[in-house]
């Protein structure tokens, strides 16, 4: 009973650190935050809830294969269709965590892939917290619980939401300070 209590708690934190992270990202690229906040800061937060959510959902898998209660195999829970409980739930389940792992790691890898791909390999995570969102709702045990719809209804709302803020001020975003040309001749005096 403890392991499906915490493979739940898992799955259930895994949900909120990721909605955290695509919520902040989403937020964090408006220009409603972008003076208040440090791009440093901001940053930090975003790969902190990141990187706590997919450890979580490391622990979520973890735990399903080793759960008594509901026993899920290897292949359920890493091969689309294979699983037999809610196999549609858990495909999408089983899609949202490789596209999370996509996601994360190339932003740990985003010096070596380049910005741009960095970009089109981020653009993932609002359909990724999509799929989550189907996979909790449709899987998750705890769903016809009202807290745990409720949860499920406040945070979507918020990413639609946050998504079509996100769409409609893109053109307004404030450009960025480009750092301040140094003039040659200036150098010598100023180390004098």
């Amino acid at each position: 009973m403890t392991t499906w209590i915490l493979l739940r708690a898992a799955g259930i934190g895994s949900y909120l650190m990721l909605f955290l992270s695509v919520a902040w990202g989403l937020i964090a690229t408006t220009s409603l935050v972008t003076k208040r906040i440090s791009k440093q800061a901001a940053n930090t937060f975003h790969a902190l809830t990141a990187s706590t959510g997919l450890a979580l959902l490391g622990l979520h898998v973890g735990l399903l294969l080793i759960d008594g209660f509901m026993p899920f195999s290897l292949v359920a829970v890493t091969v689309p269709m294979a699983a037999e409980y809610r196999p549609v739930a858990i495909t999408a389940g089983v899609v949202a965590m490789y596209a999370v792992v996509i996601v994360i790691v190339s932003s740990w890898v985003r010096k070596r892939i380049g910005t741009a791909w960095w970009r089109r390999l981020h653009l993932l995570a609002v359909p990724t917290f999509a799929l989550t969102l189907l996979h909790g709702v449709f899987a998750g045990t705890d769903s016809e619980r009202p807290w745990m719809f409720t949860i499920y209804a406040l945070t979507g709302l918020s990413v639609v939401f946050l998504t079509l803020v996100r769409a409609l001020t893109s053109g307004y975003r404030p450009p960025r300070p480009v750092a301040p040309v140094r003039n040659r001749a200036e150098e010598p005096a100023a180390r004098a």
